[in-house]
């Protein structure tokens, strides 16, 4: 399978899981009256959004360039990365608003047989689908499907703070305090909103250093540079800057090494193929 296949086939899946947590989040959610069910069935219904925008975005960065676009559409990827992560932030300050406001009217009562279902049956499917999209991350690398897989994380981990917040609020109504439960369901969303905005935050610094051709990983950076070393390239003579999942390179050449110009391209291509990056590499001569 080969990465691009992957990728694609991990975005599919990645919608349809979402598709099916968002509608059974939506029901479940109003029937039981817990916004904490409501914002994780909204944050579902949100990445089926955004697994769709992820597709999109895949297949724009994959087409060649043209007379409107001469340098291709690159930069797509990163642009898709940073939305997803503006709208995620997005949903966790609007979630916390809403749990400021509940506290403020008194709590709310829910139907907790219904959220301890919907808590197994979300942990459950959340992991797996987190799990199997992860196998996809192993054969294609781009930062559309580690965003997806930043996503899945979330989820997973904030259903599981929600089953578990419904397990102790259950506990509190078997004991003498069953009055304060109301607080329960408002006091989770505070918690686990409050504990993952971090996350799309990093997602959209992370974007934003893509967009203005930000140095890939230091990792990266030493495998190209291990391949080139071989022809008397020093690490000032390279430019790496990587963009989703290309990796643009420039290497600087005097008139005696542009004999090796072909050579050192070839191997540059074939450390970002081992690498799962599309490079796109230029050589500029150096008077001298």
């Amino acid at each position: 399978m080969t990465p691009f296949v992957a990728e694609r086939r991990a975005l599919r899946f990645s919608a349809v899981s979402a598709s099916l947590f968002a509608s059974t989040g939506l029901v479940l959610g109003i029937a039981s009256g817990s916004i904490t069910i409501l914002f994780d069935s909204g944050y579902s219904l949100l990445s089926l959004l955004l697994a769709s925008l992820s597709l999109y975005a895949l297949h724009q960065a994959r087409k060649p360039a043209d007379d409107h676009y001469p340098f291709g559409r690159l930069t797509v990827e990163p642009l898709a990365v940073l939305l997803k992560g503006i709208v995620i932030a997005m949903v966790c300050v609007v979630s916390l608003v809403s749990a400021l406001w509940s506290l403020s009217a008194g709590g709310r009562l829910v139907t907790l047989d219904l959220a301890l279902m919907f808590g197994v049956v979300n942990v459950t499917g959340c992991l797996l689908t987190w799990w199997w999209l992860a196998r996809y991350a192993r054969v294609a690398r781009s930062s559309l499907l580690a965003a997806e897989l930043r996503q899945w994380q979330m989820d997973t981990w904030l259903s599981a703070a929600v089953m578990l917040g419904f397990v102790l609020t259950w506990g509190v109504m078997q004991t003498p305090w069953a009055s304060y439960a109301r607080f329960a369901d408002p006091i989770m969303v505070l918690v686990i909103a409050g504990y993952f905005l971090p996350m799309p935050i990093r997602m959209v610094k992370g974007a934003l250093r893509e967009l203005m051709f930000g140095v890939p990983s230091n990792c990266v950076r030493r495998d190209v540079m291990k391949d080139v070393a071989d022809f008397d390239v020093t690490d000032d003579d390279v430019r790496l800057a990587q963009v989703g999942s290309f990796l643009m390179v420039d290497i600087q050449l005097d008139k005696q090494q542009f004999h090796d110009a072909q050579e050192i391209v070839d191997s540059v291509e074939q450390r970002c193929k081992r690498l799962n990056l599309r490079p796109i590499t230029s050589l500029t001569l150096i008077a001298g």
